[in-house]
C-alpha cells in the first residue's frame, strides 16, 4: 500500500509545481465554475445529479493529466499538457448547454455530444502519455479506458440514454478506482509476459533471440509534488467561489447588508481554506501525511472539492436574496454542503488517526448536526443570517484546530513548504 506521503515532515524537497501545471489547474477551475449554470434557482434531484455527472467527469481528465505531470516530473510534455487544457476548456465551454438541453428541455443535443467527445479525447489522450511499458501502481485507472465504452455508445443515443451511459460510465471509473490495484497490475503482466509461449511470441515479434520487448516497470508518485498539487486546486476552488460571491454581489443593491453577507461569505470560505490547508492536507481537512493511500486521498479530494464548489452556488444567491428567507431547497443546498464538508472532514480524521473520540465526536455534533438542524428549523431565518450561523460554525472549528493542533514550524525561507506544511 503506497500512503501519500512517506517522508519525513522536516525534509525539504525542492520539486514544486511548474507553471504549466498552474496554468492547466486554473483551466480545470474554470470548468467547475461552470457548472454553476447547473445549479441555480430551480435547484431539484436532476441538477444535482447533472452537477456531480459533470463534475466528476470534468475531476477524472483533470487528475489523469495532473498525475501524468507527476510521474513525468522534469520530462514532462508542456505541448500535451496544452493539447489536455483546451480538452477541458471545450467540456467547460459546453456546460451551459447541456444544463440548457437537460433541465430545460432544450433539445438541441449538439452540446451533449461535443461534451462526450471532448471528454471521450482528453481521457484518451492522457492515458497515452505515460511511457511504454509503464504501470502506475498508485492510481491506475487514469492509464484505462474501460469507464469510456459508455460513452462511446452515448453518441448514438437520445437525451436520457446519454446520460445513463455517461453515468454508467463514471460509475465504472469509480469501481475501478475501487478494485484496480496497480501492484497486482503490474504482477501480472509480468507474469504474463515471462510465460514460454509469450517469450516465443516476442521472438517473432520483436526479431531478437532473447525474446525481450518493451521493459514493465511500475511508477508511483511523488507524495509532496502530488499534496501540493491537490492543496493548490483546493484554494483555487475556494478562490473561485469568492469570485462568483463577487460577481453576485456586483448586481446586488448595495446596503449595511450587502456588506454584512458578502463579509460573512468570504470570513466561511476563508474559513474553509483553514481547515483544509493550514490544518488540513493536501487540501482536506484534518488529515495527517502518511497516513492513508493515495488512491483514498484523491477519492475524498474529489468530494471535498465538489463540495466547496458547490457551497459557492447557495452563497450567492444568499446574496441576491438579501434579508429574504431562502428558498427551501436552496438553504437546504448550502446547509447540507456545509455538513458534508464536516462529514468529510470527520472521515478524514478517523482514517489518518488524527482525531480521539471525544473530538470527533465533538466534530459531528458541531459541524454535521448543527448544520442540518440549521437546515431542517431555520425556515423563517433570513438568508444572511443563515450565513453567519454557518459562518459562526466554521470559525468554531477553526478556533478549537488553533487551539489543539499546534502548527508546524515553517521551513526556514519564506517559500512553501512543498510536502503541505503549513
Amino acid at each position: 500500500m503506497v500512503n501519500i506521503d512517506e517522508e519525513p515532515r522536516n525534509i525539504r524537497i525542492e520539486r514544486h509545481a511548474s507553471w504549466a501545471e498552474l496554468f492547466f489547474d486554473l483551466v480545470a477551475v474554470a470548468g467547475v465554475a461552470a457548472l454553476a449554470h447547473v445549479l441555480g434557482p430551480e435547484l431539484d434531484a436532476a441538477a444535482l445529479g447533472l452537477y456531480a455527472l459533470l463534475f466528476l467527469a470534468l475531476w477524472l481528465s483533470w487528475t489523469t493529466f495532473m498525475l501524468y505531470g507527476n510521474v513525468a516530473a522534469g520530462q514532462t510534455r508542456v505541448l500535451r499538457m496544452m493539447v489536455g487544457m483546451f480538452g477541458l476548456g471545450v467540456m467547460a465551454a459546453s456546460v451551459p448547454g447541456v444544463a440548457h438541453t437537460v433541465l430545460e428541455h432544450g433539445g438541441d443535443l449538439l452540446p451533449l455530444n461535443v461534451f462526450a467527445i471532448a471528454y471521450i479525447a482528453t481521457r484518451v489522450y492522457g492515458s497515452k502519455s505515460w511511457q511504454r511499458g509503464a504501470v502506475l501502481l498508485d492510481f491506475p485507472v487514469v492509464q484505462y479506458s474501460a469507464g469510456l465504452l459508455p460513452w462511446f455508445a452515448s453518441l448514438w443515443a437520445d437525451e436520457h440514454w446519454k446520460l445513463a451511459l455517461w453515468a454508467a460510465g463514471v460509475c465504472l471509473d469509480l469501481l475501478l478506482i475501487l478494485v484496480l490495484s496497480g501492484s497486482r497490475i503490474l504482477q501480472r503482466v509480468q507474469s504474463y509476459l515471462s510465460s514460454p509461449e509469450r517469450s516465443r511470441r516476442r521472438r517473432r515479434s520483436w526479431g531478437r533471440s532473447d525474446g525481450a520487448g518493451p521493459a514493465i516497470h511500475g511508477v508511483s508518485v511523488d507524495p509532496a509534488h502530488l499534496s501540493e498539487r491537490l492543496g493548490l486546486f483546493v484554494i483555487i476552488v475556494l478562490g473561485e467561489s469568492v469570485v462568483q460571491v463577487a460577481a453576485a454581489a456586483s448586481e446586488a443593491t448595495y446596503d449595511l447588508g450587502l456588506l454584512a453577507t458578502a463579509i460573512a461569505s468570504f470570513i466561511l470560505l476563508a474559513g474553509l481554506f483553514g481547515l483544509s490547508v493550514v490544518f488540513g492536507y493536501a487540501g482536506l481537512p484534518h488529515l495527517r501525511a502518511g497516513r492513508i493511500p493515495t488512491r483514498a486521498a484523491l477519492g475524498l479530494h474529489c468530494l471535498v472539492t465538489g463540495v466547496v464548489a458547490t457551497i459557492a452556488v447557495p452563497l450567492s444567491l444568499v446574496v441576491s436574496h438579501g434579508s429574504d428567507p431562502l428558498p427551501d431547497h436552496v438553504r437546504w443546498l448550502l446547509c447540507g454542503a456545509v455538513a458534508a464538508y464536516f462529514t468529510l472532514g470527520v472521515v478524514t480524521g478517523v482514517a489518518s488517526h488524527s482525531s480521539d473520540l471525544q473530538r470527533t465526536i465533538s466534530r459531528i455534533i458541531t459541524g454535521i448536526a448543527a448544520p442540518l438542524l440549521l437546515g431542517l428549523l431555520a425556515t423563517a431565518v433570513s438568508g444572511r443570517m443563515l450565513v453567519v450561523y454557518l459562518t459562526l460554525i466554521v470559525l468554531a472549528h477553526l478556533w478549537f484546530e488553533r487551539r489543539l493542533t499546534p502548527i508546524e514550524a515553517a521551513p526556514t525561507d519564506s517559500s512553501p513548504d512543498p510536502a503541505g506544511g503549513s
